[in-house]
């Protein structure tokens, strides 16, 4: 009984089953006739439907060693009348294809060693079990695969298996054992036409030959080999138990009883069958005729196929005795097919000569010509010696005399069993071993090969060799080729030419008439064929010389240099010694929606120049005031929550409300009211010393380090410098100057709270943000965990209240309103520059939808040309809480400057004025008529409920 086991696609065991639980498990195992193959190994199994393997991927068969397992990979599975059927072949053959050995060149090196060498380097996790061959390998496995490379050692001398060991649900160990011969040679003998022998196929061969000829390795004439080595000399006797007899001064061994059968028919006697074997590799005339023999004790009888039951399911490749007494010969032959059947445990082999398929034709490998019989063709053995010795020299014509050319034929190329000429063969020496450099000639084209001298040896050493095609035979030429000269011309006509930079860092291109610089790519050999064949040319693009066209009049119009993203384009000034120094440069984190430039040195600008944007000297801010800006301190306006009643609690509401109207997260809002609570219990008029120099003031105690003045006066220059006109000693002011001070040099990330002020403002964990204010805007000498604490009540306290809204102001349209844009920054639908938007852009669907007055007040500008050209029609309205409400881009203005209007008034209609990409109202609050910077404009949304 055997056991069986099922496997998903990862190779773990899904389930176990014994083989007597099986409708059918077939396994067959069958050596192929060419040594060019490896085994081939299948399976076929049905079984009652189970849902857990319906999936697998493998299935396992043991029946022998205990954790050693036969693992196939499944083809096909079908679940008909309640089975579930599976057919399945050897994965070791399958897996091992897709291994790929990039470049081993073993000489004379031991089966072991190239096997083990070959699966190192192509990242195999199989590992060499067994390894009988003791013979050396000189061959050269280039970029192919594990399978193709073992398949070549086989034709060498040798033959595989593939095995698993499988322990708890997994495989632990892939194992290909190496043999000189599958099998043992075993003392069973059979009887031709014995009952337990059943002839399966029998074919009388029209190509039985009964004597041959041998022939040894020959003696070198130049790079070939001339005459021959024979047997003449060696004499076997029968009586001294040799299987045939062979007097000397007899270049052929002959089985009587064979020509007596299938001999030539000559003057009522038969003639022997003859022809010619060579065996190259052989220097010793007795081994010369042991094995001629061998061969002949083959190819002198008919092929018989035999197939028995009495032989075990291990005895694939094993070696029995088949006695034909009749015709008083005997043979050794192979059992080449085994078929299990693990239910019913029936085993039927098959031995003898393996007629199925193509090896129907098979023929004598080793016979290098055909004569049938030397003296029907009155020809005598010199003279066919002498003939094939001239055959010899022309065939390789390379040698002292015979210039540098060898012909190839394929049994030399090991292509084929032919020796008609495969290809020619130019080198720059006489001989093999003393060139370098060689020139090939075959039906691919001429290609061009290189080696050290003396590294090759051999013809198959440089056709095996790495090579580059030159020209093709239809007539493609291989433009790699052209190293030095001159092209003579006027035009060079095609769609790319590329020139390679120094150290291959870079390449540049023409294309397409543009020219650009890529990065480098290596391009060999490109298939035109292809559609998408330029990507076997082109490297990534780092930046390009193009000419651009008019869309409408599809003609050209300029040129334009482009930069790509993560990449420097740059005008530099030379040094003279090899380096050179930007002037102006266009850096690597520009993009298409944040474009950037550098300009380096001293430098002249005649004409006017116009800014759109901000414009900063040394990190201040150039606008109105001369001055740097606060960014926008966020809007508040002057409501509390019903549940906010107290002073303190009033204090921090407000640096609560402004925080989050700033864009602070709740949690970041948080941790300044931790650190103010620390500082000063949010009182904008705390001084700590009084007046005195060196001491701090206000809600987070700013202090002059150097301690030339008070923090009081210390904290207005500051505000002076940032723009803020409030009053210094209130919340308002102080938290204005607060998001100027920290982006603007107070705040320092630190190792431990690597973040900066953007950052800072959306933490999200309470604790890190109140540390990292402590630590990067504080910087105390004492640490201060207790400000966590604080920040952690604040919040729990003001995180669930509402900020009231103004309640005396309503929208400027009517419903349905959409906000199209927000408040703050954002990227210029106009420009594509980052800009501040100091309002809320509002849409209702109705491009021409009345404006109307947002609360009571009194018309201060009315399509004022005087006023900021970039509102186009604009209207502004003062209301009786001191602050502001404009209205841009209208079609129609319809109040004037100085007229009093009521909350809901019709003051105009919608419109598209000015810098504007369609109808909308541009709405804002202002607490300044002219605001002086950011600070003074306040979301609407702090005000109206939209």
């Amino acid at each position: 009984m055997s056991n069986i086991l099922f496997l998903d696609k990862m190779q773990q065991v899904i389930k176990s089953y014994d083989s007597n639980e099986f409708m059918e498990c077939v396994q067959t195992k069958e050596i192929t006739t060419n040594a060019s193959e490896l085994m081939n190994d299948t399976l076929s199994a049905s079984l009652p439907f189970d849902e857990t393997i319906k999936d697998a991927s493998y299935i396992a068969v043991n029946d022998t060693k205990e954790q050693e397992f036969s693992l196939y990979r499944i083809l096909t599975t079908k679940d008909e009348d309640n089975l579930l059927s599976s057919e399945a072949i050897n994965f070791a053959v399958d897996e091992l294809d897709n291994f790929i050995i990039k470049d081993i060149r073993p000489k004379n090196r031991s089966f072991s060693y190239v096997i083990n060498q070959l699966l190192s380097d192509s990242g195999c996790d199989w590992v060499l079990g067994v390894c009988e061959p003791i013979k050396t390998v000189s061959s050269t496995f280039y970029y192919t695969s594990m399978r193709e490379a073992l398949k070549a050692l086989q034709e060498l001398g040798s033959e595989f298996t593939f095995s698993i060991e499988i322990t708890g649900n997994k495989i632990t160990k892939k194992i290909i054992n190496c043999y000189n011969q599958i099998g043992k040679i075993t003392n069973k003998r059979f009887e031709y036409g014995e009952e337990v022998l059943k002839i399966v196929h029998q074919q009388d061969r029209t190509n039985i030959v009964t004597a041959l000829i041998g022939r040894g390795k020959g003696e070198e004439v130049g790079d070939g080999y001339g005459r021959r080595l024979e047997f003449s000399d060696v004499e076997w006797k029968k009586s001294n138990g040799k299987p045939l007899d062979k007097p000397k001064g007899q270049n052929w061994i002959e089985y009587p009883e064979m020509t007596k059968e299938y001999g030539i028919p000559s003057n009522g006697k038969m003639l022997p069958r003859k022809t010619v074997v060579v065996f190259d590799d052989v220097e010793d005339a007795s081994e010369l005729l042991q094995k001629t023999y061998d061969q002949l004790a083959y190819y002198c009888r008919p092929l018989v196929q035999f197939n028995t039951e009495i032989l075990g399911s291990d005895s694939i490749g094993n070696t029995v005795s088949i006695h034909r007494g009749e015709r008083n010969y005997h043979y050794q032959t192979r059992v080449f097919k085994v078929v299990t059947d693990h239910v019913n445990g029936r085993v039927q082999a098959s031995l003898g000569d393996n007629l199925s398929g193509n090896s129907l034709n098979r023929q004598l490998s080793q016979v290098q010509s055909n004569i049938s019989d030397l003296d029907s063709n009155k020809m005598t053995w010199y003279d066919s010696t002498e003939i094939g010795k001239y055959q010899d020299d022309i065939m390789r014509g390379a040698g002292a005399n015979g210039g540098s050319i060898y012909m190839v034929n394929g049994l030399e190329a090991g292509v084929s069993q032919s020796r008609e000429t495969y290809e020619q063969v130019f080198m720059d020496g006489p001989k093999i071993q003393d060139s370098q450099y060689f020139m090939i000639q075959n039906n691919a084209g001429i290609s061009f090969k290189q080696c050290k001298k003396g590294q090759w040896t051999t013809i198959k050493d440089v056709h095996n060799g790495a090579s580059t095609t030159a020209w093709t035979l239809d007539g493609t030429f291989n433009a790699s080729f052209i190293a030095a000269g001159i092209l003579a011309g006027v035009l060079i006509q095609g769609v790319v030419v590329k020139s390679i930079g120094s150290n291959s860092f870079f390449q540049s291109v023409l294309s397409n008439g543009a020219f650009s610089i890529e990065q480098y790519k290596e391009t060999n050999n490109v298939d035109y064929t292809k559609p998408d064949w330029q990507k076997d040319v082109h490297g990534g693009k780092v930046g390009e010389f193009i000419g651009t066209y008019d869309g409408n009049t599809k003609k050209a119009n300029g040129s334009a240099l482009i930069n790509y993203p993560g990449y420097i384009l740059s005008i530099n000034q030379d040094s003279g010694n090899g380096s050179s120094t930007p002037v102006f440069q266009v850096p690597s984190d520009s993009t298409f929606d944040k474009p950037k430039f550098k300009l380096f040195g001293d430098g002249t600008l005649q004409g006017d120049i116009n800014i759109k944007g901000n414009f900063y000297v040394n990190g201040v801010k150039i606008d109105t005031n001369g001055g740097g800006n606060s960014g926008g301190g966020g809007g508040w306006n002057g409501k509390y929550p019903p549940e906010v009643t107290s002073d303190r609690d009033k204090r921090y509401w407000q640096i609560w409300a402004m925080a989050i109207g700033a864009g602070f997260s709740k949690q970041a809002a948080a941790a300044l009211l931790g650190n103010a609570q620390g500082e000063s219990d949010a009182n904008p008029t705390a001084d700590e010393g009084g007046g005195r120099p060196g001491f701090g003031y206000g809600v987070w105690q700013w202090t002059d380090s150097s301690g030339a003045s008070s923090g009081r006066v210390y904290m207005i220059n500051l505000m002076t410098r940032a723009g803020v006109t409030d009053d210094p000693d209130t919340i308002t002011a102080q938290f204005k100057l607060l998001m100027w001070h920290a982006p603007n040099g107070q705040w320092i990330a630190t190792s431990s709270y690597p973040y900066s002020w953007t950052q800072f403002m959306t933490l999200t964990d309470i604790n890190t943000a109140a540390q990292a204010f402590v630590s990067n805007f504080e910087r105390p000498l004492n640490s201060h965990p207790e400000r966590s604490t604080w920040a952690q009540e604040w919040y729990d306290k003001f995180v669930n209240l509402e900020i009231p809204s103004g309640g005396s102001y309503i929208a400027p349209i009517s419903s349905p309103i959409t906000v199209s844009s927000e408040f703050g920054w954002r990227t210029s639908p106009i420009t594509g520059a980052q800009e501040f938007h100091n309002g809320i852009d509002l849409v209702n669907g109705n491009p021409n939808t009345p404006i109307l007055a947002s609360a009571d007040g009194t018309v201060v500008s009315a399509a004022d040309p005087g006023y900021f050209d970039w509102y186009g029609n604009w209207t502004v309205i003062k209301h009786a809480d001191g602050m502001y409400t404009g209205y841009a881009h209208q079609s129609r203005v319809d109040v004037a400057v100085g007229q009093n209007v009521k909350q809901g008034q019709q003051i105009g209609l919608m419109g598209t004025t000015g810098p504007s990409t369609g109808e909308h109202c541009h709405f804002q609050f202002m607490d300044e008529f002219y605001p002086s910077s950011n600070a003074h404009f306040h979301n609407a949304r702090d005000y109206i409920n939209f």
